[in-house]
């Protein structure tokens, strides 16, 4: 698994890189200080395509600092600079073996955006100089993209267009009056379309579209507060034949978790998880194993992780969070680019989630259930409520680092220093909590 991170100390001693892992700490390490010492090459928008990784970065061009440069990485040929012209790519997509995506052409005076693709060398081409590109979708194998003829009386009016062969055409105009801007785009194999967040004339609502003209429509108007307002759909993740994403109806709740199946009436909010008009924008949705991942900000802008089986009851929160910015699936785990405790000298780190039995290791419910004192310890704690039971230690990547049975409502962790996850089931299984505890 590939990402950017800082390294050192002071977090200046190499600047913002790129980065691998395979899950171990021993195999978590910086791929190579792109832009070398304390300047940040910024690697962003990571793809995969060929066995080699794409990604744009800031790195010096002939003596002089160039941002948004394309970049190729894989462990033969090692890191390669693609392109210093077709600067800052952006939305990525595969379609017939082929990798396509929107980037400006820094050539031009003012800067064009286009799409493009690569050639049989890798190069980027560009693939249609007459219509400017904003964002790419698909519908299967079919491109799709927010765009515009760049002679049109209205440039800025971007609508719905279609790669045919070479050459973008326009599939409809969703706008008549204005720019639609169609972005956002998702596509779910079950359901077969792609779904995005348009302007129709209604502000920006979710639609959807099958490749053609006629199933282009909206599958919903949710925000009807004033005839203009939009929904703002956004974040579409595929998950048990639906697609939920996050949205606000504007009237009894803020931008909440929203499921569709394709219909006016399969599209409806799943939780109001802060209740009323505040929003706690669910993001950074992923599927693991048999649920729904997702982050969102609570009441009091907390950070929260929590999780759904898709019903209003199987929404709830996993983790408390000093500060969380991003989910992945790797090797069968689920990591996050997080900080556990706010008390910590770590800051946001890549940790790996602990879904012991199908929960978090750390919940705000099960830790209420532990009663732990001294916390911080010198690694000697008392549990009041517990008599004998099991414990797991945990560290903060997810690793088990000691196990076994305890007695007498006591138990020695005889652990370093450090910040731990203290799992505990008592011999009659009425208990069965986690909470965070802290060695001296």
């Amino acid at each position: 698994m590939y990402f950017s991170a800082t390294y050192g100390q002071t977090g200046s001693a190499t600047g913002t890189e790129l980065w691998e892992t395979d899950g171990t700490e021993a195999g978590t390490k910086i791929v190579a200080d792109i832009n070398p010492g304390a300047p940040s090459s910024s690697p962003t928008n990571l793809y995969t395509f060929g066995n080699k990784l794409y990604f744009t970065a800031a790195l010096p061009v002939n003596g002089v600092s160039s941002s948004g440069v394309l970049m190729s990485y894989d462990s033969v040929e090692g890191l390669k600079t693609v392109s210093t012209t077709a600067k800052f790519a952006t939305t990525f997509l595969t379609s017939n073996n082929k990798l396509y995506f929107k980037a400006t052409n820094s050539t031009m005076s003012p800067n064009t955006q286009r799409l493009y693709t690569l050639d049989d060398s890798l190069q980027p081409v560009m693939v249609d100089d007459n219509v400017t590109v904003m964002f790419l979708g698909n519908v299967g194998q079919q491109i799709i993209a927010n765009g515009q003829y760049k002679t049109a009386t209205n440039p800025t009016w971007y609508q719905l267009f279609s790669l045919n062969g070479n050459t973008l055409d326009l599939l409809k105009t969703i706008n008549s009056a204005a720019t639609a801007y169609p972005q956002n785009f998702y596509y779910s194999p079950a359901l077969g379309k792609s779904f995005f967040s348009a302007n129709g004339g209604n502000g920006p609502e979710l639609w959807m579209s099958d490749g053609t003209a006629d199933g282009t429509v909206q599958v919903k108007d949710i925000n009807t507060t004033t005839a203009t307002a939009g929904s703002s759909a956004i974040n579409f993740t595929e998950y048990n034949g639906k697609v939920y994403f996050t949205a606000s109806d504007g009237a009894t709740s803020g931008s909440e978790l929203w499921v569709t199946d394709g219909t006016e009436q399969g599209t409806k909010m799943v939780k109001d998880i802060v209740p009323g008009s505040t929003s706690s924008f669910p993001d950074k949705l992923t599927v693991f194993k048999n649920k729904l991942y997702f982050l969102l900000n609570n009441t009091g802008n907390v950070r929260q992780l929590w999780e759904t089986d898709g019903t209003e009851e199987g929404t709830k929160v996993l983790s408390t969070l000093p500060a969380a910015f991003g989910l992945a699936v790797y090797n069968d785990n689920l990591y996050a680019s997080a900080r556990v405790d706010a008390a910590d000298q770590i800051g946001v780190e890549l940790y790996k989630v602990n879904l012991p039995t199908e929960t978090l290791a750390v919940t705000t419910a099960s830790s209420s259930k532990l009663s732990i004192y001294p916390n911080p310890s010198n690694g000697e704690i008392k549990i009041s409520n517990v008599n004998a039971g099991s414990f797991e230690l945990f560290d903060t990547t997810g690793r088990v680092i000691k196990a076994g049975k305890f007695d007498n409502s006591k138990i020695n962790l005889n652990s370093k220093a450090g910040n731990y996850i203290l799992k505990i089931t008592s011999d009659d299984k009425k208990v069965n909590a986690s909470t965070k505890v802290i060695v001296k």
